[in-house]
């Protein structure tokens, strides 16, 4: 069983990276690891956290140096950083756009998923992306699983459940899902269902 997962991005200073998630971004550094260079020390990892969002930096080792490389010629590294904020995006958005923040996206509002969000780029690509949640948002109960209709209604009873539940994880195995992670992700599809 996993007990905790965190962001690792590889970048070519971790000193740069510290410098704009601290000054910038407002996080803490949590730890450092320095190693001795010509009389001077370097840094070359570090972890950063801001409430409970941790994101670990390090450098490159010889042997990824070829693949860094050309991760770094493209536009984005593919990496982003979900990061659910409580309260006070609007403030947080203003303090990011007054300390020169390269904003990807201008706040927003999506009333169909009820969040509210901005996006911004870190010197090295990593889109980070601020959501804050609206508190009163109803989820729209859904009316069907991958196009399998879904009535409230008829599941009553758990052999329907079961029934249902079987059908569900078929649907998921078609798209590639293996049985037991389908397993998993219908039968808590189906309680938070049941349950709105």
């Amino acid at each position: 069983m996993m007990r905790s997962g965190e962001l690792v991005v590889v970048v070519e200073s971790v000193r740069e990276a510290v410098k704009f998630y601290t000054e910038k971004l407002g996080f803490d550094v949590v730890q450092l690891e320095t190693q001795e260079d010509r009389g001077d020390f370097i840094i070359i990892s570090a972890r950063v956290r801001k409430g409970k969002c941790f994101v670990y930096f390090r450098t490159a080792t010889i042997e990824e140096l070829a693949e860094f490389s050309v991760i770094k010629r493209c536009t984005s590294r593919c990496v982003s950083l979900h990061v659910e904020m409580k309260k006070g995006i609007e403030k947080y958005y203003a303090k990011c756009n007054k300390k020169g923040v390269l904003i990807s996206s201008e706040i927003k509002e999506s009333p169909d998923k009820g969040v509210r969000s901005f996006s911004v780029r870190d010197p090295f690509g990593v889109k980070i992306h601020f959501v804050q949640p609206d508190e009163a948002f109803k989820p729209h109960a859904a009316t069907n699983f991958l196009g399998l209709p879904f009535r409230k209604d008829e599941l009553s009873q758990t052999a329907t459940q079961n029934t249902y539940m079987e059908e569900m994880v078929s649907k998921l195995k078609r798209i590639g899902v293996l049985r037991r992670a389908g397993k998993k992700y219908a039968r808590q599809w189906l309680k938070s269902s049941l349950e709105q």
